[in-house]
């Protein structure tokens, strides 16, 4: 996937010594890629780790651990029939897939897996117009029979400087306020000024999904509720249960962006999930990049 307009285009099809691939999965050092417009940075790693920043900005939670890649923007899938649940890329579930390639080249960051007839190809990249980056997942059905398969997104937003977030982050995380909207199937974010002089940016994450049936959108903005006591990213609670997210927002001890959509796929069928997360300067800004980014037709 590409942005067509007021992005950057992916970069065609390069020569092979210019373009990585990984196999495997769980290195000690996993292969490292970094995408920019100049403002807005995401970093991944090629078990499915990383961070999103925006200048001096933390957008993302990010820690470096020598043990543990599981901070990001993760995306899980779970099988409505047989309750198989794995992620887009290796990290955070850790479930072993039949094939997994992460392939990085200039200006794209690529995931591919297979897993119980499933076939996923997730591509990353960063706008050159708009502070936002795409996370477009193509999902093939390749089993003989029709699949529901639930796609929840999640991860742990910041907006403060990345060494305030460092050093104090359970304090930081008090100040972090979160609006559903459901209507352009995203949450909005933004962080309470501490001083009246204060201005902060606006974070928006949304998901739409292209080419299948899906039902309606649900949310989550507790990170405690999501994961729940005893368990952690690997396998939330709420990807064991069958209650629904909790739909709340404002402001929680533990902030979470996390959106959920299921989707029918009759066999041998494909659909697109595009999952963008973007920063602006004032709310509207901020709902008018989930608009402009939900239209198909802006991103090609």
């Amino acid at each position: 996937a590409a942005f067509a307009r007021g992005a950057q285009r992916s970069a065609p099809r390069e020569a092979p010594a210019s373009q990585r691939s990984v196999t495997r999965v769980g290195l000690a050092q996993p292969q490292v890629q970094l995408l920019s417009n100049g403002r807005y940075h995401v970093m991944v790693t090629s078990d499915g780790g990383g961070y999103s920043r925006w200048g001096e900005w933390a957008l993302t939670r990010w820690r470096f651990d020598a043990t543990s890649d599981d901070w990001g923007v993760f995306c899980y899938l779970r099988d409505l029939d047989s309750g198989e649940v794995w992620s887009s890329a290796w990290q955070p579930t850790l479930v072993q897939p039949e094939h997994y390639e992460a392939v990085f080249a200039e200006g794209r960051a690529q995931w591919l897996r297979r897993d119980h007839g499933i076939e996923l190809c997730t591509e990353i990249v960063v706008a050159q117009g708009d502070d936002v980056e795409l996370r477009r997942t193509r999902m093939r059905n390749l089993s003989g029979q029709a699949r529901r398969i639930e796609v929840t997104s999640y991860t742990e937003p910041v907006l403060a400087l990345s060494a305030f977030d460092d050093a104090h982050p359970a304090f930081s995380k008090l100040f972090v306020q979160s609006e559903i909207v459901a209507a352009q199937n995203a949450i909005l974010c933004t962080r309470r000024p501490r001083e009246e002089e204060e201005s902060t940016p606006w974070l928006v994450n949304a998901m739409t999904v292209h080419g299948a049936q899906a039902a309606d959108t649900s949310f989550e903005t507790s990170r405690a509720d999501f994961i729940q006591r005893g368990n952690n990213n690997a396998l939330p609670a709420a990807l064991v249960e069958r209650t629904p997210l909790n739909g709340a927002a404002g402001s929680v001890l533990d902030p979470a962006l996390v959106i959920r959509r299921v989707i029918t796929l009759a066999p041998g069928a494909e659909a697109s999930i595009d999952l963008v997360l973007g920063v602006a300067g004032n709310r509207d800004e901020a709902l008018q990049l989930a608009g402009k980014y939900a239209d198909r037709a802006c991103v090609t």
